[in-house]
């Protein structure tokens, strides 16, 4: 990293750059029931350049590393390094060459690799867009480490088709491997469809070829889609479909491996699946309003819980600068049936200050020490009041400050968060 901000340093001129420093600070103090009380206290520290596209340089890198230290409880520092990459493309961007840690965009959550990575792209766009084609191969970064998994190889290929308005379809193929296992085979297919300007199409999905160390079936692990159909300025309708089964490849691999039984709690893993329809009216062109409805289900055998949502949005209320929102949610499970809200009210004291105070009664708390690939537990019966404030000095810095109160049956926390955000 070092290597690559000096080499940009150097040639300021011939490589132009852009980048973002953020350091956050957040505090928490946890009271318990039983009279105990605790403390957690986390500095990350983010840090993004890369190298301005524009430019006339036939060279290019990218930065983007996070650094998380906890004061309060002698953790070890973590360190998530997203893309340290140097590359190397023509003047018309037909051949891009990249080498280093790099995040590919094409692919996901399963585009993360540190490697070699080339690229064609079509010089001239056909009838139908233009077309680009890629692959790479490489190793995988340790968990919040800089140090790469040397038994982990991953490579792939994708091709993508690029259109107008942002329209774009992308096929692609990763494969890991894990000491001469495969780890995940696994086929991507992503879509962005605009027409016109009423209606738009996302999805996302991934199907895995076969089952990690080869137990298992091959199956639809990822899908998501989203639609979206605009009658008028004042009327539109948007539909999504979420679905994922998450399962721990890479112990799995590693247990068959080592020879050791796989239970059937880690192959069935963790199972969602929601649909949701909304449909929001605008009378005026400060005022929402929507209505919407869907069903999920957290595991395959659990009922559908059916979801009820109707909320309200007004902006510059009496030509004043501040804004309201309420959200009213109706969760029917049966017998775990209950209602949740959410609103907020925020002011603009000028173009550069922002402030609003929030508040809903309803969390979630993700449990990952079940072995199954962790639950989720609801708890309708909290109070959750924060205030936040958003300060942009200049171009250069902005300043977050957000406090809050969760009081909650078994416990009560207080927690605080300071940002400040550099651009340059």
């Amino acid at each position: 990293m070092a290597f690559i901000l000096s080499a940009g340093q150097l040639a300021a001129q011939a490589i132009p750059t852009q980048g973002r420093f953020a350091l956050f600070t957040s505090w928490s103090q946890r009271d318990s029931g039983n009279g105990s009380t605790g403390d957690f206290t986390e500095v990350i520290a983010m840090l993004s350049v890369q190298s301005d596209e524009g430019g006339s340089s036939l060279f290019d890198f990218a930065v983007d590393a996070r650094v998380a230290a906890y004061p309060s409880v002698g953790r070890d520092e973590s360190v998530s390094l997203y893309e340290a990459w140097v590359g190397l493309h023509t003047r018309n961007h037909a051949w891009n060459l990249r080498l280093g840690q790099m995040w590919l965009h094409e692919l996901g959550g399963l585009g993360s690799m540190g490697g070699f990575f080339g690229e064609y792209r079509q010089p001239t766009p056909s009838s139908l867009g233009r077309w680009r084609f890629g692959l790479f191969a490489g190793l995988e970064l340790a968990p919040y480490e800089l140090e790469y998994l040397e038994d982990i190889e991953k490579g792939g290929v994708y091709a993508a088709l690029d259109g107008a308005h942002g329209r774009q379809h992308v096929l692609g193929y990763v494969r890991i491997r894990n000491q001469g296992l495969t780890e995940r085979s696994v086929v991507v297919f992503n879509n962005f469809v605009p027409v016109g300007r009423a209606f738009t199409l996302y999805e996302a999905l991934q199907y895995d070829t076969e089952g990690p160390a080869g137990i298992g079936d091959p199956e639809l692990t990822y899908l998501f889609l989203n639609l979206r159909y605009r009658f008028s300025k004042a009327v539109d309708l948007q539909g999504t479909y979420h679905r994922g089964r998450s399962i721990d490849g890479r112990t799995i691999t590693e247990d068959v491996i080592g020879g050791r039984p796989v239970s059937p709690e880690a192959l069935r893993g963790f199972f969602f699946e929601s649909a949701r329809v909304r449909l929001m009216v605008r009378p005026v062109r400060s005022v929402s309003l929507w209505l919407g409805y869907g069903i999920d289900r957290r595991e395959r055998d659990d009922p559908n819980a059916k979801r009820l949502n109707l909320g309200f949005s007004a902006r510059g209320i009496f030509g004043t600068p501040l804004d309201f929102t309420l959200s009213s949610t109706t969760t029917d499970r049966g017998d775990d049936s209950f209602d949740s809200h959410w609103a907020s009210l925020g002011y603009s004291f000028s173009s550069k200050v922002y402030v609003s105070v929030e508040y809903r009664d309803t969390i979630a708390v993700y449990h990952v020490d079940q072995g199954d690939g962790g639950t989720v537990e609801i708890r309708p019966d909290s109070d959750f009041l924060s205030i936040s404030s958003n300060i942009n000095l200049n171009r250069t810095f902005s300043l977050l400050i957000e406090a809050g109160i969760l009081d909650h049956s078994d416990f009560k926390e207080s927690r605080l968060m300071t940002g400040l955000i550099v651009r340059f």
